[in-house]
């Protein structure tokens, strides 16, 4: 039996109906050009749950049998209809942010936003504040000097956006461990103790620690130390 494309309940059905209908009563019928009724038919499907935005691009692509390339056009013009001010795209950017994997080299940091709109929507907050991100070598991939990075949260999120992101970071790098243990520790925590204040910097000494124990145990074959750790990033 072939399988159902675009499955959805009995609810997610009648939103994306009203959803149609809500874009088709706005133009006499078939005026609504085709690049206006793909993106209705995009719209609804995301505001009944049926597709998540914030999705791989290619997991859509894949999904919907189109290219990646339409996949982005379509998720940028969605973004555009829809998104409010600029608080709310901020904290889309966190959320993208905290989903991102980071990697700390020397003095920068490089991480990836893969929304088309949000990347935009960083490049913009950077650049109000004299900060351009380098996407030279890909253009999904952000990169930019440690420092800036800290003055942008600093300057624009609050504290629990700031534990959160700390947090990614110190999940992200711990695989890096058994090489550059005591300098990831001591940039961990300085960052945390920029980000989030003093106590950060014993909390983010702690969870490099945990994966340090964490990445040992398991390659060392311990799996009661490696269970422990493992407990501490609860």
């Amino acid at each position: 039996m072939a399988t159902r494309r675009y499955a959805a309940t009995q609810g997610q059905a009648r939103a994306f109906g009203e959803s149609v209908l809500e874009t088709l009563r706005a133009a006499p019928f078939g005026a609504l050009p085709k690049a206006e009724l793909e993106l209705a038919l995009f719209r609804a499907m995301i505001e009944s749950d049926i597709l998540d935005p914030s999705a791989p691009t290619f997991d859509l692509a894949r999904r919907l049998e189109i290219t990646p390339t339409r996949v982005r056009g379509l998720v940028y013009r969605y973004r555009l209809m829809t998104q409010g001010d600029e608080d709310d795209t901020l904290d889309d950017v966190v959320r993208a942010l905290v989903k991102t994997r980071f990697e700390l080299t020397g003095d920068t940091i490089t991480f990836g936003v893969e929304d088309p709109y949000l990347r935009d929507s960083l490049a913009a907050a950077l650049k109000q504040r004299g900060i351009f991100a380098d996407s030279s070598f890909n253009p999904e991939t952000v990169r930019l000097s440690l420092t800036a990075f800290v003055q942008f949260v600093d300057s624009r999120l609050g504290d629990e956006d700031r534990r959160r992101i700390l947090a990614a970071l110190t999940h992200d790098t711990h695989v890096e461990l058994s090489r550059f243990r005591r300098i990831l520790k001591s940039t961990l925590a300085g960052l945390g103790k920029r980000l989030v204040g003093a106590a950060a910097d014993e909390a983010a000494s702690d969870l490099v620690d945990a994966a340090w124990d964490f990445t040992s145990g398991l390659f060392g074959g311990n799996a009661e130390v490696a269970a422990a750790a493992a407990h501490r990033f609860d």
